[in-house]
C-alpha cells in the first residue's frame, strides 16, 4: 500500500463521445449549493445551535457554517427531526472532459442518516426545493436502518490530449457535514489499482454540532490518468469510499477532482477542523 495522505481541511468500453476543446479543470460529483439548503429561500432562518447556521452571513451553506437543526432542538442527529432530501437535478458537471460512468451524486444533498426510511415512512423528510415535509426520494444504499451508510464515489471520465498537460497535479476535494464519530477513514483506489487509506479529522460536538468542512487531498498525475492511445487522450478514473461504520448521521455537498484545491476559510477557531486534513499531504511527501 502506498503512503499518502489526506489534507483538512480502466475504462469500461470505447469512448464515443469527444472531449470538449477546453482545458480541464475539474470534474465534480454534487452541485456547490450548501447540500441543496441554498435553494430555500428561508434558509438562513433555519438554525443550528440556537444561532445561524449561515454564521458568516455569506447567503450559502459552506465550511465553517452548520447544517440546520429542523427540527429546531440544536442538535443535528439521527433521530432528531434533522432528515433532508434536497437532490434535484444532482450532476456530474466541470469543464474539459467527457464523463464515461461517474457514478455517487444520489450520495449529495441528503442526510445519510439510519433514521432515513422511518423519516420517509412518516412523510418527516425535508425537502429544501420545496420548503416543506414529505417522504423524500428513495436511500442511495438500500436499507437506511443498518450501518455504515456512507458513499461510494467513482469517477470515471476523459481528457483529450490537448485539454491537460501530462504531470499536472490533481486535487481531491470535498464538502461534508457532521463527521463526528470515530473511526472515519477515506480508501482512494488509483488507475493503476493501487490504493491508500487517509485519516478524516473528526468535528467536536457542541455549539458547532453539524459543522461544515471542506477538505483536499492531493494526487499525482498518475493516481487518476493513464493514458488512451486509441482515443489520443488520457483516461481518468478513480474511486473514492468512504468508511465511517459507527457514524449515523452525515451529509455531502460535494466530492471533486480539480487542477485546484479547494478554497477554506481564513484561518480562525475552527481552522483546525476545517484545515484537518491539509497536513496529509506534507505527510505522505515525507513517508
Amino acid at each position: 500500500m502506498n503512503k499518502k495522505t489526506l489534507i483538512a481541511l480502466g475504462l469500461t468500453g470505447a469512448m464515443t463521445a469527444p472531449a470538449f476543446a477546453v482545458p480541464f479543470e475539474y470534474v465534480r460529483i454534487g452541485d456547490q449549493d450548501g447540500f441543496g439548503f441554498n435553494a430555500d429561500a428561508n434558509f438562513a432562518a433555519l438554525t443550528g445551535d440556537g444561532g445561524l447556521i449561515d454564521r458568516n452571513n455569506d447567503g450559502q451553506l459552506g465550511p465553517g457554517d452548520v447544517l440546520p437543526s429542523l427540527n429546531g432542538g440544536g442538535v443535528v442527529a439521527t433521530g432528531s427531526g434533522d432528515d433532508f432530501d434536497n437532490r434535484l437535478n444532482e450532476s456530474v458537471n466541470g469543464i474539459g472532459f467527457s464523463d464515461n460512468g461517474t457514478q455517487g451524486v444520489e450520495f449529495t444533498d441528503i442526510a445519510l442518516s439510519t433514521s432515513y426510511d422511518n423519516s420517509s415512512n412518516n412523510n418527516n423528510v425535508y425537502d429544501a426545493n420545496t420548503s416543506t415535509w414529505g417522504s423524500g426520494g428513495t436511500f442511495p444504499s438500500g436499507n437506511s436502518n443498518s450501518l455504515p451508510n456512507q458513499p461510494g464515489f467513482v469517477f470515471d471520465f476523459f481528457v483529450s490530449a490537448g485539454d491537460i498537460v501530462a504531470g499536472t497535479d490533481i486535487f481531491f476535494n470535498m464538502v461534508f457535514g457532521d463527521y463526528d464519530v470515530f473511526p472515519a477513514e477515506i480508501d482512494l483506489i488509483y488507475a493503476n489499482n493501487t490504493a491508500d487509506t487517509l485519516p478524516v479529522n473528526l468535528q467536536n460536538n457542541g455549539p458547532d454540532d453539524g459543522l461544515i468542512q471542506a477538505a483536499f487531498v492531493q494526487l499525482s498525475f498518475a493516481d487518476v490518468f493513464t493514458w488512451d492511445a486509441i482515443n489520443n487522450g488520457w483516461s481518468g478514473y478513480l474511486e473514492v469510499n468512504f468508511d465511517a461504520p459507527n457514524e449515523p448521521y452525515t451529509a455531502f455537498d460535494f466530492v471533486e477532482l480539480s487542477v485546484a484545491p479547494i478554497t477554506v476559510p481564513e484561518p480562525g477557531p475552527l481552522s483546525v477542523l476545517l484545515l484537518g486534513l491539509g497536513w496529509l499531504y506534507r505527510a505522505r511527501k515525507n513517508a
